[in-house]
């Protein structure tokens, strides 16, 4: 293979798990999917010609076994997402035994070990998704755990609760403890989950009957999607209160009004040709 083919490897490698992660901020399963078996093929024939040429591992900036789990992984993940459960489990399989890929370096031991490790975090979140309450207390003592994946765990568990109709009280006031102002959620696909927490909790306590504090919910991811710049919960939020209307009280009714007029007037002052303040002191004296 010509050198030059050599050098110019990392960038599309790495390019490529930068557009899987864009493509899920942006839930966008079925590109993740093309995107994680496109990662897959190129891999496959990098480790193919591992074993003809010498030093091809310098082409990569990770160890190989990352980005045959990472594909793995992130493929699984749409699955999962799009409910295609069976795939998801399978893709599990894959990247929960990477010991095919140990070259006895320490690199390769910490990322074969750190898929292994997120195989059974998947596993039993396949569990759950799938409907298996008595993996339920397994599942929130991993939380309870790995604060870090309380965001990804919680929907799990809601989206569960919502397709399964169980109640997820108990579970919701031990895991929400750990969840922070939305503030701290600015990297863009923590964001989405984030926000995305917010509206199944709206959607959960709706089902169940509690409209105020699916309202109350529904108006945070409101303020929070302008906020964190995400257009999609920001529709979606409007959506929801607009089917939840009828049951908001007058102080919701009000605080969801003067939400929107404010993003409204903050749109109208960015806009360099329009003096909103001009506009509405003109037109009141007409």
């Amino acid at each position: 293979m010509p050198e030059s083919d050599i050098s110019i490897e990392p960038i599309e490698i790495d390019s490529l798990v930068s557009m899987i992660k864009m493509a899920y901020s942006f839930e966008n399963w079925e590109r993740v999917i093309s995107l994680s078996t496109t990662l897959l093929d190129s891999v496959k024939d990098i480790r193919l010609e591992q074993s003809q040429l010498i030093n091809t591992n310098k082409r990569l900036n990770r160890h190989i076994s990352y980005y045959f789990g990472y594909s793995y992984l992130m493929k699984g993940l749409a699955h999962q997402k799009l409910k295609q459960y069976s795939k998801s489990i399978e893709c599990v399989s894959y990247y929960a035994d990477l010991s095919w890929l140990d070259d006895s370096t320490e690199s390769a031991k910490i990322v074969i070990e750190d898929f292994h490790f997120f195989s059974k975090a998947n596993s039993l979140t396949l569990e759950i998704l799938t409907g298996n309450k008595y993996k339920m207390s397994e599942y929130i003592d991993y939380l309870e755990n790995n604060s870090d994946q309380v965001l990804s765990g919680l929907i799990t568990i809601l989206e569960s609760a919502i397709v399964h109709h169980f109640n997820i009280d108990n579970e919701l006031s031990l895991l929400m403890r750990h969840v922070r102002d939305y503030s701290f959620y600015k990297e863009q696909v923590i964001a989405s989950k984030y926000l995305s927490l917010q509206y199944m909790l709206a959607l959960y306590n709706y089902l169940n009957k509690k409209y105020s504090d699916a309202l109350d919910y529904t108006i945070h991811s409101l303020v929070a999607s302008d906020k964190l710049n995400n257009d999609k919960y920001f529709k979606k939020s409007i959506a929801l209160f607009e089917i939840l209307k009828t049951y908001a009280s007058v102080p919701q009714l009000t605080e969801y009004s003067n939400i929107l007029n404010k993003i409204f007037k903050g749109e109208m002052e960015n806009e360099e040709s329009f003096n909103f303040s001009s506009y509405f002191v003109g037109s009141s004296e007409q």
